[in-house]
């Protein structure tokens, strides 16, 4: 009679945990790129009750670097459009990025 949990596995000892190979699913909002954002340095002396923007940053880590000098803080700013899509049995309300002109 088996007793031990080595023999009743089939006579291996302990198994290291191996990682699934298999990606985890995700959904298609997960594999969609993030938009594109825009950052802006906030104005000086402004209290952050009410977003008051300042100028534009080319780069995430300019807009950074200098609302650090500053000590003041940066927003991030994706702009979408609305459209309804009717193509369905139901109209539904979707969004687009607006992509920046130069």
């Amino acid at each position: 009679m088996l007793s031990n949990s080595a023999e009743a596995q089939g006579g291996k000892g302990p198994q290291p945990a191996t990682p699934s190979t298999r990606a985890p699913r995700e959904n298609g909002a997960a594999q969609q790129a993030a938009p594109p954002a825009r950052y802006f340095l906030a104005k000086p002396g402004t209290n952050g009750v009410t977003p008051a923007i300042d100028r534009e940053c080319p780069t995430e880590a300019e807009a950074i670097a200098e609302a650090f000098r500053a000590g003041i803080s940066y927003y991030a700013v994706t702009e979408y459009r609305a459209f309804v899509d009717c193509s369905g049995k139901q109209p539904v309300f979707k969004k687009e990025v607006v992509k920046k002109t130069s």
